[in-house]
């Protein structure tokens, strides 16, 4: 090719260039996003409690599944409908019970039934109420609810139960802080059972690697320390 074949393919090669930067000012591709992270879910409480039943950790004993189709637990009975449900609860010896959401997120709540009565065929709540066999079964047919654990009520230590906080790294579970649940109570009061108390939650976090920041709710009663239940929100009152 000629000096000046060179010269005028150069001059196409700059011109090109300008135009294409000139396109690009004008008419920007958009911005990729970045991809967003996908914050890990706790388990659920069939699964938390499934989970620890598995791995020989303590926890409050699961009596019964309450409109739970489709989820099990191994030797757990399964309520099938209302009417199986108030059979079951017309029993004073299935009392004291711990009723228990399998998820909270919806607003359904824990709360607890000391008794039966049959003479006015009601539930003695934790707190005196009596409440109808009837209303109770409505309360724990709750669709946010997603189901009930019927779980054994266990008898706390004087100063309550626990929140402890627990962090993953890349040499495992450490526990960052532990508090009393109880509202007031005084932070500088020793913890009974720590020792059973921080075993039982490291081997618990174990379990679940993913969840960086974990919040375990123990239980202390007389047989040690109980896994109540844990969740993963980024932040957590102390």
């Amino acid at each position: 090719m000629s000096y000046i074949g060179l010269a005028i393919e150069a001059h196409k090669s700059v011109f090109a260039q300008a135009h294409d930067l000139v396109q690009r000012v004008l008419h920007p591709e958009p911005a990729r996003r970045a991809p967003v992270q996908q914050r890990a879910c706790a388990p659920d409480q069939i699964a938390f409690h499934s989970a620890m039943q598995a791995n020989s950790l303590p926890c409050p004993r699961t009596a019964a599944l309450f409109n739970c189709a489709g989820r099990a637990m191994d030797g757990v009975r399964s309520l099938q409908g209302a009417a199986d449900a108030r059979r079951y609860l017309s029993d004073a010896a299935v009392y004291p019970l711990l009723f228990v959401p399998v998820c909270d997120d919806g607003g359904a709540k824990t709360f607890s039934a000391i008794s039966y009565e049959k003479s006015s065929d009601a539930a003695v709540l934790g707190n005196g109420a009596l409440i109808a066999l009837a209303d109770l079964v409505q309360l724990i047919e709750l669709p946010c609810a997603r189901g009930y654990l019927l779980q054994e009520l266990t008898s706390p230590h004087r100063h309550g139960g626990l929140r402890v906080t627990v962090a993953m790294s890349a040499h495992g579970p450490h526990i960052l802080r532990a508090a009393w649940k109880q509202a007031g109570m005084d932070a500088d009061i020793p913890v009974p059972l720590w020792k059973a108390t921080s075993r039982l939650v490291l081997a618990g976090a174990a379990l679940f690697p993913t969840l960086k920041t974990q919040h375990w709710d123990i239980a202390l009663c007389g047989r040690g320390p109980l896994a109540m239940g844990m969740n993963a929100a980024d932040a957590q009152p102390a």
